[in-house]
């Protein structure tokens, strides 16, 4: 190469580093093991994820909250649902740190097989019957250690794929997007399964435990397939540049409006997307009485069509510009609040699974496919990983950790779900705002 002969040469710039080039970036094999490892890893950290927050509305009340009136059973079983939302920034903070001066490769393996240790874990867990109060401070402590290695994940699967591929970036980000909804479909795929083939003795005496240390063999074999890929090439030229952020959380910061639009935007759709996933599975089942089956089918059919469209919504992002995308979809879902209720209150099974769709399948992973290539673009690749973590996690606390809660408080306050209703639009505005002042730089 050029740069071997003539050694006193500026570094040359990314694309003509001995990477793959926009030509060659969607038949190079590196382009492809780096999508599919960092793809398939968060497949399974989420699997464990939203397996909780299944477990939490079905399961873990009965089983280390008894002795309490339902519906105070499933806010305590959501708060311990929240901590892994609490403890998301820091394993954001801390993955930033080593992704940014370490490497993206080696962090994620990391936050993989921490959170295939803490699931497999509660699936060994003694149960409140069994070991009384000990049981959900167990649970606590665990799901914390699951919140952890969970800040970490997204945002630096996103660049372990965007930064291999130099072409279609929108689209190739999206498929970390859809590997979040695989793992809910996953997750909940798992009790759909228990539900239909065990009674509920069977259920809640041995049958929820299978799928948590079902994750410890899935999450060695991600972590196999991400060991095999080589480090994003973006990271190698900072290094090789000698221009490795010392304080990344620090050099980040300096991007203050950045970090806050990211806030805003996640938290606007995190808020409606959480208070659908985890909140209307349990009112659906514990307030109107439903069959719990229609719920999770509803759940699972909608991940299902989001999964498939992000990586075209992504595509689509690239083409009419990520911010209008985003608040065209954040608009919709605030929108869609008074009639997701609306419908859900019906108990027809043919509705709930129709609106759950549209909200999930479609309108929320509009706002979920752009996102990989829409943050990305928000900070330069020393401080990327940092930036992305910091805005992206902070927000899950409220929006994710914090929304299934003050639903449930507020069904309980109000008796009715129309203050969840004008939760979920004010929360759809403030994500219209972090839209309106995100300014990407450019490197």
């Amino acid at each position: 190469m050029s740069i071997a002969t003539q050694p006193t040469a500026p570094p040359p710039p990314p694309s003509s580093a001995p990477t793959p080039t926009p030509t060659t970036a969607g038949r190079d094999p590196r382009v492809r093991r780096a999508v599919t490892a960092a793809t398939f890893g968060t497949v399974l950290e989420w699997y464990d994820f939203f397996l909780y927050g299944t477990a939490a509305a079905l399961v873990f009340p009965a089983l280390f909250f008894p002795g309490e009136d339902p519906l105070t059973g499933v806010l305590l079983s959501f708060a311990v649902y929240a901590t892994g939302f609490v403890a998301r920034p820091l394993g954001g903070v801390l993955s930033g740190y080593f992704g940014d001066r370490y490497g993206r490769r080696r962090t994620l393996t990391a936050t993989l097989l921490v959170m295939g240790v803490a699931s497999a874990l509660i699936g060994l867990l003694p149960t409140h019957e069994q070991v009384g109060a000990l049981a959900p401070m167990l649970l606590v402590a665990l799901r914390f250690v699951q919140g952890v290695a969970t800040g970490g994940e997204w945002s630096g699967a996103v660049l372990l794929a965007l930064q291999h591929a130099k072409e279609r970036r929108g689209f190739s980000g999206g498929f970390i997007s859809s590997a979040v909804y695989v793992g809910l479909i996953l997750g909940n795929l798992a009790f759909i399964v228990l539900v239909g083939v065990l009674d509920e003795q069977s259920l809640l005496a041995w049958g929820w435990r299978v799928p948590f240390l079902l994750s410890l063999i899935l999450v060695g074999i991600g972590a196999y397939l991400r060991h095999r890929v080589e480090e994003s090439p973006e990271f190698i030229e900072v290094v090789r540049s000698g221009e490795r952020a010392r304080q990344p959380l620090t050099e980040a910061l300096r991007h203050p409006r950045n970090i806050l639009a990211i806030f805003l935007v996640r938290l606007g759709q995190n808020t409606s997307f959480y208070v659908i996933a985890v909140f209307c599975l349990s009112y659906a089942s514990t307030m109107l009485g439903m069959p719990r089956w229609v719920t999770l089918t509803a759940l699972l059919v909608g991940a299902t069509v989001a999964a498939v469209l992000c990586p075209f919504w992504g595509a689509l992002g690239d083409r009419v510009g990520a911010g209008r995308l985003v608040t065209v979809s954040l608009v919709a879902l605030g929108l869609l609040a008074v009639p997701l209720f609306v419908v859900l209150d019906t108990g027809i099974a043919a509705l709930i699974i129709g609106v759950v769709v549209l909200a999930v399948g479609i309108v929320n992973s509009a706002a979920d496919g752009v996102q990989p290539s829409y943050f990305a673009s928000m900070f330069d690749a020393r401080v990327r990983y940092s930036g992305i973590s910091i805005g992206r996690e902070a927000s899950s606390i409220v929006g994710g950790g914090l929304a299934p809660i003050l639903a449930t408080a507020l069904l309980a306050s109000a008796g009715h779900w129309w203050p969840i209703a004008v939760m979920m639009i004010i929360s759809a505005a403030l994500g219209v705002v972090g839209a309106a002042i995100a300014r990407p730089v450019r490197e």
